[in-house]
């Protein structure tokens, strides 16, 4: 049977042809053309806005930005304080045992246990966390999140006892499970897209203050001779929630969240309070009504399933991958068992600490220095490139190990394998540590965004699991004591997430969500993503 012609094709079958975009595009365009030409404007405005303008016209959305990230900060600072608390003599004299040599050191199975706490925490945060954001909005959810970690500060402080610890560090594992939802999802609903990456990377950053506070400040307090030791770091996270708590009340909501709810009056002005007079909000709000509208007819709903459904699997997948390749190419050992590992290694425990603090300020400069790069290369091309690299750093530090001499005839070798690690910080930082925020924050749909975050938090944190069982028996000197031959594992798990990213992991700079929620719906090849262009009406050119 031959073809049939074009113009022959039944109606029906044009319109199966048509994607949820275009057909809502067609719609609004027949219905509302003022809203269109609108949504058309903003798009316009936002490829044709600087970096310098975008500083000063949505200079209050960015401050608001760094408020939300704010609480990336603790989920940074509490993994790094307790990975590290079993360094500090005091706090292994009083929760741990004596060896036969009179030195003390935390069981394996209680250095596992205290670092579960957050990971298993992180599952059930990330997963409920969805429910009050979509609820009661982000300012409100993040609200209460600090309340709990209030709480939760208050338990550690007062420990008595290793159960104790393990409580506290489960409830907190909770909501350290949800700031790193909520920031992105704020910041990519309230920044333009010339900042969305900066912002988003920023998360990294708040991750890398974290974990720098306190690392400084156990480093201050490691050779006191009292519980102060490690009282002193618990109590310094007071810090960042009662901040938060103190500014939130005058913080805008996401207008996102209230187009949603039908809210478009109040979405607008939170878009006044986000901009300043220079912008034409209006416009935006059009943009962000044609955008819902576009998701909405993806998914009518908003449940955890829709996110494995359509055109939202692929984004899934993305999101997920991101961010499960950061401990698949280890960086809960460098990062989270740096100080230890360096004592392991045959460092003094002074000299341990300051490494383990350059380790993280190189983490800082790198996250900093990151910020240049978005500018200028893609997403793609510096999250590819970093994984490269620390996939090379992963295999030396495994080879150093098995030099001979290590630790005893050749020290030299020691201090090349610590630095190793640093300069594996320093890179992470720079590429697929804050590289990972960007994408969850610009490939996740506006309307599942909190959700997809969310699973790809959770398997993150399955991974940082897995981690933390298996780290403390492979390294402690009366289990496995591999030492830094560890590196090896990660070395094999990453050389198939280095594949991915080449084969799977698209260009998302300077896309508006309008323009990836089509490109998604077009199912747009990997390596087309970069050169893929839209005429004025968001057809292909």
């Amino acid at each position: 049977m031959p073809p049939v012609p074009d113009h022959e094709k039944s109606q029906a079958a044009k319109d199966a042809d048509i994607t949820p975009a275009e057909r809502v595009i067609s719609d609004i365009d027949v219905g509302d053309v003022t809203l269109i030409k609108q949504a058309r404007d903003a798009r316009t405005t936002e490829h044709n806005l600087s970096l310098r303008e975008a500083l000063v016209s949505y200079r209050s959305a960015i401050g608001w930005s760094f408020v939300f990230s704010l609480g990336v900060i603790m989920a940074g600072f509490d993994p790094q304080l307790v990975g590290t608390l079993i360094a500090i003599p005091q706090f292994q004299h009083d929760f741990g045992i004596q060896l036969a040599d009179g030195s003390y050191v935390v069981q394996a199975q209680w250095q596992s246990a205290f670092n579960l706490g957050v990971p298993v925490g992180q599952v059930v945060g990330a997963f409920s966390v969805g429910w009050p954001l979509e609820k009661i909005g982000r300012r409100w959810t993040l609200a209460g999140c600090c309340v709990i970690t209030l709480i939760t500060v208050a338990l550690q402080t007062s420990a008595q006892n290793r159960p104790q610890i393990l409580i506290a560090e489960l409830i907190n594992g909770i909501v350290l499970g949800a700031y790193p939802v909520i920031a992105p999802t704020y910041i990519s609903e309230v920044t333009p897209v010339v900042f969305r990456g900066i912002g988003a990377a920023f998360i990294n950053l708040s991750f890398v203050i974290g974990q720098l506070v306190a690392s400084g400040v156990l480093a201050g307090c490691q050779s006191r001779t009292d519980r102060w030791a490690y009282d002193i770091p618990f109590a310094t996270q007071l810090i960042f929630p009662l901040i938060i708590l103190a500014l939130l009340p005058f913080c805008p909501e996401s207008p996102w969240w209230l187009v949603r709810r039908g809210e478009v009056h109040k979405a607008e002005r939170s878009l006044q309070r986000l901009t300043n007079g220079s912008v034409d909000t209006s416009t935006l709000l059009a943009h962000i009504q044609l955008t819902t509208s576009i998701e909405d007819m993806e998914t009518e709903k908003t449940r955890f399933i829709d996110c494995l459904k359509k055109t939202d699997l692929r984004r899934t997948i993305i999101s997920t991958m991101v961010y499960a390749i950061q401990p698949l190419v280890g960086n809960f050992l460098v990062i989270g068992y740096a100080v230890y590992f360096f004592e392991l290694a045959g460092i003094e425990t002074s000299q341990a600490f300051d490494l383990g603090v350059g380790l993280l300020g190189v983490g800082f400069v790198g996250t900093v220095l990151s910020w240049f790069l978005l500018d200028r290369f893609g997403r793609r091309t510096i999250y590819n490139y970093g994984c490269c690299i620390l996939v090379v750093i992963v295999l030396l530090v495994g080879v150093l190990d098995v030099v001979p001499g290590y630790g005893t005839t050749n020290t030299g070798v020691v201090w090349a394998q610590c630095s190793m690690m640093v300069i594996y910080n320093f890179f992470y930082d720079l590429t697929i540590g804050p590289l990972c925020f960007v994408f969850l924050a610009e490939v996740s749909s506006a309307k599942l965004r909190d959700k997809t975050i969310a699973i790809a938090t959770t398997v993150n944190a399955l991974i940082n699991v897995a981690c933390a069982v298996g780290i403390p028996y492979a390294i402690n000197p009366d289990q496995g004591n591999l030492r830094g031959k560890l590196a090896f594992v990660f070395f094999g798990a990453s050389i198939p997430c280095l594949v991915w990213c080449f084969l799977g992991l698209p260009e998302t700079k300077g896309r508006t969500f309008e323009e990836l929620d089509i490109m998604f719906q077009r199912r747009v090849a990997v390596n087309k993503f970069t050169s893929y262009s839209f005429s004025e009406d968001m057809e292909e050119q």
